[in-house]
């Protein structure tokens, strides 16, 4: 914005609109009227966020803090680092978009002007336009709550080149966890919106923060919100984005190779190869020990009338030779003999 422009009053421009009427036609100078009591307007509203940023301070810096805890350790998995990951993650459902005309859900993108989306690669734009399915849940989520107006979008997912090429004209790209590289945060941005609209996100932003439901950090200098999902609330925003907008979709590739001769310059043996990579992260509910609990041996069957005689009878002759050890033929000799002693004496 020109300073000169933003410096004009109110006062100076009913001067102003008079002496231009005689060089312009009505039209020009009601359209020039409207431009300059807008941008009055926007200079007005500054110093209001700016003060609504400051006294969100405390509260952003312990967002900070928490957001490193607690993702730092995802980020080697997660994080992309050049364009073709970020293109590949797209292709394979990792990476999803905006809904398609995303103002009916109250979403405004930020696709030219003022740092729109992508801005270091316009070519790539689109590509740029998306992040983790939890992440468009999110902003679902929180443009739903929000009335007075749409919630303008000034950045998604980055890869680490592009973010690192970012740092030189913003300072807030310099952190030691960059969240839009894994393609977990949003940045809304405030310039463009009205006084009460931006109010308004401040206040929804702080209620889903202090449900669990989010952290969220204001950045000062460029004027926006730094959202980012709770780690415990990923799954619920990933069934937020499928409810409202559905699966996405993907496209699947295959490796060909084509022979140029005959057959017989094809392997002999054939070496199955499986890639995988991370499409989303979503915690199991519940104590990860309920996934090893053992089942309890199942009780033996009941055995009852003769078998179960003759089952008592094996076991006691089985401990009977136990006991006995090898003289157990002597002492069966020994029992019969006495049995037939009282006989013999009886015929004697």
């Amino acid at each position: 914005m020109d300073p000169a422009i933003s410096q004009l009053s109110s006062t100076r421009l009913l001067h102003w609109v008079p002496v231009m009427n005689g060089r312009l036609s009505a039209s020009a100078c009601v359209a020039a009227a409207g431009i300059l009591l807008l941008s009055t307007r926007a200079s007005a509203g500054m110093p209001s966020l700016d003060r609504m940023m400051a006294d969100l301070g405390p509260a952003s810096a312990q967002s900070a803090e928490t957001i490193r805890r607690v993702y730092q350790e995802h980020l080697d998995v997660l994080a992309l680092r050049e364009y073709d990951e970020l293109a590949g993650a797209l292709d394979n459902g990792g990476l999803v978009p905006l809904p398609e005309r995303p103002l009916r859900y109250n979403i405004l993108p930020r696709l030219d002007g003022l740092h729109p989306i992508g801005e270091k690669d316009l070519a790539n734009q689109s590509s740029y336009a998306t992040a983790r399915a939890a992440t468009i849940g999110v902003l679902l989520e929180i443009a739903s709550r929000v009335k007075t107006g749409p919630v303008e979008v000034t950045s998604l997912v980055r890869h680490a080149d592009y973010q690192e090429e970012l740092r030189a004209t913003n300072p807030n790209a310099i952190t030691s966890v960059p969240m839009h590289t894994m393609g977990l945060a949003v940045d809304i941005g405030l310039i463009n919106s009205r006084l009460e609209t931006t109010y308004e996100i401040r206040n929804v932003l702080q209620q889903m923060q202090d449900a669990g439901d989010i952290l969220f950090i204001g950045e000062r200098r460029q004027l926006v919100f730094h959202v980012v999902p709770s780690p415990s609330r990923l799954g619920h925003f990933n069934d937020v984005y499928l409810r409202e907008v559905g699966a996405p979709l993907t496209s699947r590739s295959a490796e060909a190779v084509a022979f140029l001769d005959l057959p017989r310059l094809a392997p002999t043996v054939l070496n199955p190869q499986v890639t995988t990579e991370v499409i989303a992260v979503v915690p199991a509910e519940g104590p990860i020990e309920n996934l090893w609990v053992e089942e309890s041996p199942a009780p033996p069957p009941v055995v009852t009338g003769w078998p179960r005689v003759w089952a008592i009878v094996a076991r006691a002759r089985s401990q009977w030779i136990t006991e006995s050890g090898a003289h157990w033929l002597a002492i069966l000799a020994a029992c019969a003999s006495a049995g037939l002693l009282p006989w013999y004496r009886r015929t004697a």
